[in-house]
């Protein structure tokens, strides 16, 4: 049971993030604006509880949810909608869609190859493993590879997955679309 929720997890993850891409790209800002503050709105009322959206919900909270965030649920989703609206308003469509391939692609397959075959865990977060890392690492740099040269998303690649696997107070959700931004921002 737990090892088929994973995987719904992170599956539901990269296809529901990756669906930010065309609006980052081909809407107005206003519209994408007000698209992500709607998002943002339903999301928060969402986590609060409120009776309406629980109930509209419920079936993907029931089966997307991990156990520990019953009391917050879509409380990931959440940070990952803030994260890259954040770095939208930062950073701009171009660096946003980085952050959501980062965020979508390698996160969600570091996830799925930690979980199932990770067997080393690194040393400086016994949470994370090796083979996890590294799948973050090789996916990003194939998913960024279509939007930009090689070298550069090698670079943003490396950074983003050294940042997922540290442990850090932040949700890597709010964290890796904002860094993955930045980085291509700045170079």
């Amino acid at each position: 049971m737990r090892s088929s929720l994973e995987l719904r997890r992170k599956l539901f993850h990269i296809v529901s993030l990756l669906l930010w891409i065309p609006p980052l790209v081909y809407l107005p800002g206003w519209l994408l604006t007000f698209i992500f503050v709607v998002v943002i709105f339903l999301n928060t009322l969402v986590v609060f509880r409120v009776n309406l959206l629980q109930k509209l919900f419920k079936p993907l909270i029931e089966n997307l949810e991990r156990e520990r965030n019953l009391s917050s649920p879509g409380i990931q989703a959440l940070y990952a909608n803030l994260g890259i609206f954040i770095s939208y308003l930062l950073f701009g469509n171009g660096a946003a869609v980085v952050g959501t391939v980062v965020l979508a692609v390698g996160d969600g397959f570091s996830g799925l190859v930690g979980y199932y075959l990770g067997r080393h865990r690194l040393f400086y977060n016994p949470q994370k493993t090796l083979e996890g890392q590294v799948s973050f690492l090789v996916s990003s740099v194939l998913a960024l590879s279509f939007l930009m040269d090689y070298s550069k998303a090698l670079l943003i690649a490396t950074a983003t997955s050294f940042l997922e696997g540290f442990p850090l107070r932040w949700d890597d959700n709010l964290t890796l679309p904002l860094f993955g931004s930045c980085i291509y921002y700045l170079t």
